[in-house]
């Protein structure tokens, strides 16, 4: 039995935060080939974030094959293909990883901002995960943007309590912006809330860098 052949494969487009970061690498997807020669059922099999992922299955949906053959008629068949990110700023995202790595909070802010932008759920929880760092070392910016997501971007349900701290916190570093939200926080949260809320601000301490 013969194998797909490519006839048509057009370059993946870059999404704007992996561009930004200089983010390359190679996402494989597994597909079913059919026998008109059209992708179909693409699964990624390695990720790579950033956006790139949709990036890449959009890309092959646009790619043509021919089909596999057996005894001289076209079958389905499934296989996996590399969808190559190349850019001329990979300078750029390694020496952020590697301050990220380091624990310095403005990197960890930055590629947070990046991963914020990906629809993914895993790449979403990374970013949360960067801005906790970053803001528990009392960068207010992250600080702020923190108390954005749980009170303007909930993933679940909305944290009240969270995103008054973090507004807060954000304010006591001089983030102006903070007053407005901790304004509408104050006349929707519970006493117990704004309690609770303010509790941890008054024993709230920065965490120490990596």
């Amino acid at each position: 039995m013969s194998v797909p052949r490519i006839k048509w494969d057009p370059e993946p487009d870059y999404s704007p935060q992996a561009l930004r970061l200089g983010r390359q690498g190679v996402c494989v997807l597994w597909m079913i080939i059919g026998t008109d020669g059209k992708p179909r059922d693409i699964k990624v099999a390695r990720a790579l974030g950033l956006g790139l992922d949709e990036k890449a299955i959009e890309a092959v949906q646009r790619w043509r094959f021919e089909p596999a053959m057996k005894d001289g008629k076209p079958v389905a068949v499934q296989i996996n293909v590399e969808v190559n990110f190349h850019t001329d700023r990979t300078d750029r995202f390694t020496d952020l990883s590697q301050k990220v790595q380091a624990g310095e909070p403005k990197a960890q802010l930055e590629m947070a901002k990046a991963f914020l932008e990906s629809p993914r759920l895993d790449d979403q929880q990374y970013a949360m995960h960067l801005l906790t760092k970053a803001a528990g070392q009392g960068l207010r910016d992250a600080q702020f943007l923190l108390g954005e997501r749980y009170y303007r971007y909930p993933m679940a349900i909305q944290d009240y309590i969270s995103a008054y701290t973090w507004y807060a916190l954000a304010r006591r570093y001089g983030e102006k912006k903070s007053e407005a939200p901790l304004k509408e926080l104050t006349s929707k949260m519970t006493p117990e809330q704004l309690s609770e809320a303010q509790t941890r601000v008054e024993t709230w301490k920065p965490t120490p860098a990596k």
